[in-house]
């Protein structure tokens, strides 16, 4: 019985194992995953951080007038472009033009006698003085001799002391008249003092000043504008009282503007003058506008604990309006030869870690990318640095000039059989 059994095994057995070999040979074989890859790549790339600004006008002045007076005329309006100089408005100046003529003639008058002093005495007011002293000295001496006539007899007391009085005053008189005679003849002669000098001249320079503060004041009367810019409110209409208190109309710059953007403060070591930003706006959603930073405060704000910076941007087309909000991106942190893969080759899956002691574990996220080599997508863990629209950082896991897998990455797994769509892409 034994000796059959054996027999049996020994047909049986080379039976089975036929038939296991050809269901072998009958299982179809899987297919090479169509796929396509890029080489990884050293470049530069930055952290990008997303802020709300406000924008706001390069310059916004109001204009003020310097003087009180009725507006005659007002030559701008709203949304009208000025540039620096342009008249803005024409005030009442009847009574300044009176006060210019009035300024004029008093320094023409301070001016002739100037220039009387200069040219100094004619000879017929020498003559004329001349005459004055010759009279004086003839008085004097008649004076003179009816004094001591007077004396003599009042000393015998033949005529009262009234008259010898009125003889002795008008002996003072003579003594006096002459002196003046002859202190003019010698002033005609010799030219006005020095002191009479200085005080014409300054009297010539304050009618100079009087006439130059008063065109000073009549130029007032002309309102220009202090910068170029465009007008974005007027204030008053003509025939209205113009006040320095009140302004008239108010000028901003467009072009550039400047945009106000706060960020938290963990930031302020990337923040510095000269970096790149690009701007959104929802009045114009498919147009990014590009500026740069132009000031970063150097103080935190205690009540937001928060830094501000301002952003310059073009703005020839006057797209761009003060009041606007806009979305602001800025690339900070540049990090230079650094391994970059485009984005839709890095994957990511998630992992729960426990605690070793006490408490809940956490989810933690695994990021991965495939590499292509001989035939097959062989799965390397990475780590991620900064990322942009198009590229991510990553630090180890992959080398320079390896494959990576940007197209049916999601459709493979590791140790997978592919075939590369895109041969060129394969080059480094």
């Amino acid at each position: 019985m034994r000796k059959v059994f054996l027999i049996l095994l020994t047909f049986i057995v080379p039976f089975f194992s036929a038939s296991c070999e050809d269901k072998k040979s009958q299982q179809p074989v899987k297919k090479p995953i169509l796929v396509e890859v890029v080489p990884i790549m050293e470049g530069l790339i930055g952290r990008e951080v997303s802020f709300t600004g406000s924008i706001g006008a390069n310059t916004e002045v109001e204009v003020y007038p310097k003087i009180s007076a009725q507006i005659e005329e007002m030559r701008v309006d709203s949304g009208d472009m000025v540039t620096k100089g342009d008249v803005i408005a024409i005030l009442e100046s009847d009574e300044l033009r009176a006060q210019l003529s009035q300024a004029k003639a008093a320094l023409e008058m301070v001016q002739a006698k100037w220039a009387q002093m200069e040219v100094g005495a004619r000879p017929e007011e020498i003559a004329q003085a001349e005459d004055l002293v010759a009279k004086a000295r003839a008085n004097l001496k008649d004076a003179e001799n009816n004094y001591w006539r007077m004396k003599a007899l009042y000393q015998r007391g033949t005529i009262a002391s009234r008259q010898f009085e009125s003889a002795e005053l008008a002996y003072t008189v003579a003594k006096a008249d002459l002196n003046s005679a002859q202190e003019r003849l010698e002033m005609l002669r010799e030219g006005a003092t020095e002191e009479d000098r200085q005080a014409l001249q300054a009297q010539v320079s304050q009618a100079r000043s009087a006439l130059d503060l008063t065109r000073i004041r009549l130029s007032y009367a002309r309102i220009t504008s202090p910068i170029y810019g465009t007008v974005s409110d007027r204030f008053i209409d003509p025939g209205n009282l113009a006040v320095p208190t009140k302004p008239l109309v108010r000028i901003v710059q467009m072009d550039p503007v400047k945009v106000l953007v706060y960020f938290p403060e963990d930031l302020i070591r990337y923040m510095e003058p000269g970096i790149k930003a690009q701007l959104a706006v929802a009045a114009y959603p498919n147009q990014v506008f590009h500026g740069s930073i132009d000031k970063v405060s150097p103080t935190l704000n205690p009540e937001t604990r928060m830094f501000s910076l301002e952003i310059t941007v073009r703005n020839a087309e006057n797209l761009l309006r003060p009041g606007m909000f806009t979305t602001v991106r800025l690339t900070v942190d540049p990090h230079g030869n650094t391994l970059l893969v485009p984005k839709e080759a890095v994957l990511y899956k998630e992992e729960y870690m426990e605690n070793q002691g006490a408490g809940k574990g956490e989810v933690r996220r695994i990021h991965y990318v495939f590499v292509a080599g001989q035939g097959k997508a062989h799965m390397r863990r990475v780590v991620i640095g900064h990322e942009s629209d198009t590229h991510m950082e990553i630090s180890g896991g992959i080398e320079k000039g390896e494959r990576v897998i940007v197209r049916g990455a999601h459709q493979v797994n590791d140790g997978d059989r592919i075939s590369i769509a895109n041969p060129e892409g394969s080059s480094t």
